[in-house]
């Protein structure tokens, strides 16, 4: 009989040698996705690493521990800034290191036609500055001109004229608006104002908030409101073309029911988003790059409940410092009494669980500006401004009012005035769309309390006595429960 022993050694160690050489072939590590040396993007984009390594190893991105899966593949996000981004993947294999280090370039893109109709455009273009805003008209009174919105930073526009303080911009070809000359820069010479296409949406619930995140080329005017019937918040983004294909709506969202949109002519596009509930708890517009979002709060879980134990509550003694507001006839000075109320509401809102924001709990003396950055600090939930009156016959009651300027605002104030009139004075009114800077704001719920008139001896007489006032600011109080009553009546409806 043959024996095949020593063919037999041969081909087994051929084979053993042929695996050994398919194994040492298999990479330790390999990046997948990601090695790119150039992206063109804004800053702040996105960027993705995937790759795999023999399973049960461990990867670091940059230092930073990243999952690894069953199947060996891992993955990580980085955020890009502008020019070099290094990167160094490292990878644990059993007792050694494997690591593999690469750049990605990332260039912002140069702007490109998008139809613009005003490719040589030889006008005047000017951009916005931080805290800007589109004022109707060139009305002025001592409120300032009526403001239609704030704008965030690096619009362009195209500058039609001047009137005084203000510039005439162009939105779009059949609108335009007047804004301060100091909230704005003039851009260069051949500078072309904002056009663009719109992109993809999304709409999804960050906690908190629903958030719609519209994708441009280029920062775009625009105009914001709700409406009440429907409910829904309006944005018109002037200087944009419709190209949004595709919106991504997740079903976990809390405020938002759901968004739609319209172009409503070639160069404005209006976007809907329409609202779950009766009551609105703020929204705003702001850009993050040149992409528009639109944040719109949840209710929050007090008003649920309708109380407002667990609400951060602004509160505003009006004046203060070098501006003592209205003095009486008998020289009580306006600031002093606003900030005794302010205190005074300040108790009774955390006697009943609130925690309460002040603008000021001295004689300071702060800007309108500053106020406002206080509150939205804080990230409030709802905020009360408390002043006195002045003007009108001084023989007579002036009586008492409250002030909204958003319609979205108006239950609240209109609660807090009826419970006002319960101490049997003067009704004054209901003032709705007040130009006053601490009512401006749209991320919260707020309203302003006119108590008395400092002018008018019969209530000066009765706003001078602290008694009277503590009165007035439980009252106050009270319409602020009677709104969250409301608030959780219209959701057991639903």
């Amino acid at each position: 009989m043959k024996t095949h022993t020593p063919k037999l050694l041969f081909v087994t160690l051929i084979c053993l040698i042929l695996a050994t050489s398919v194994l040492n072939a298999q990479p330790s590590l390999k990046i997948v996705r990601g090695r790119t040396d150039t992206v063109k993007a804004i800053p702040g984009t996105v960027h993705y690493i995937t790759g795999y390594v023999p399973s049960g190893s461990s990867v670091f991105v940059n230092g930073t521990p990243v999952k690894v899966f069953k199947t060996g593949s891992f993955g990580a996000e980085l955020r890009l800034s502008e020019g070099e981004n290094p990167v160094e993947v490292k990878a644990e294999i059993g007792g050694s290191q494997v690591v593999e280090k690469f750049s990605v370039y990332l260039h912002k893109p140069v702007s490109t036609d998008t139809g613009s109709p005003a490719l040589d455009y030889s006008g005047v273009v000017v951009s916005t500055r931080e805290r800007a805003y589109l004022n109707y008209g060139v009305g002025e009174d001592r409120l300032g001109g009526a403001k239609i919105n704030f704008l965030s930073s690096g619009i362009r526009m195209a500058l039609l004229d001047s009137a005084n303080s203000l510039y005439k911009v162009r939105l779009s070809d059949h609108r335009y608006a007047f804004i301060p000359k100091a909230l704005v820069q003039r851009e260069p010479a051949g500078t072309r104002p904002a056009y663009s296409l719109t992109s993809s949406w999304s709409v999804t619930n960050t906690g908190g908030a629903d958030v719609v995140r519209i994708a441009l080329g280029e920062r775009l005017p625009y105009i914001i409101y709700q409406e009440m019937d429907p409910r829904r918040i309006v944005i018109e983004i002037h200087g944009a073309a419709n190209n949004s294909n595709w919106i991504t709506q997740y079903l976990d969202l809390k405020a938002i029911d759901y968004v739609d949109f319209n172009q409503v002519s070639h160069d404005v596009f209006r976007v809907h988003i329409y609202l779950k509930d009766r009551f609105s708890w703020g929204y705003k517009a702001e850009y993050t790059g040149n992409s528009l979002v639109i944040t719109v709060k949840h209710t929050p879980p007090s008003a649920i409940k309708g109380t407002l134990a667990g609400l951060r509550i602004g509160v505003d003694a009006g004046h203060g410092g070098s501006n003592p507001g209205a003095i009486s006839t008998s020289g009580i000075r306006e600031k002093d009494l606003n900030l005794a109320m302010a205190f005074m509401l300040k108790n009774e809102l955390e006697r009943r669980g609130a925690s309460v924001v002040l603008t000021r709990s001295d004689d300071a003396e702060l800007s309108m500006y500053e106020r406002v950055d206080i509150f939205a600090s804080a990230n409030v939930d709802m905020a009360v401004s408390i002043h006195c009156n002045a003007g009108g016959n001084p023989l007579r009651p002036g009586g008492t009012s409250t002030y909204y300027k958003h319609i979205e605002h108006r239950e609240l104030s209109r609660v807090v005035l009826n419970r006002l009139l319960e101490l049997n004075v003067k009704n004054f009114g209901l003032i709705g769309n007040f130009n006053f800077s601490l009512n401006s704001p749209t991320f919260y719920p707020n309203i302003l309390v006119e108590t008395l008139f400092m002018s008018s001896l019969e209530d000066e007489e009765q706003i001078a006595d602290p008694i009277f006032q503590n009165m007035m600011m439980k009252k106050v109080v009270a319409g602020l429960e009677d709104y969250m009553k409301m608030v959780r009546n219209s959701l057991r409806r639903k």
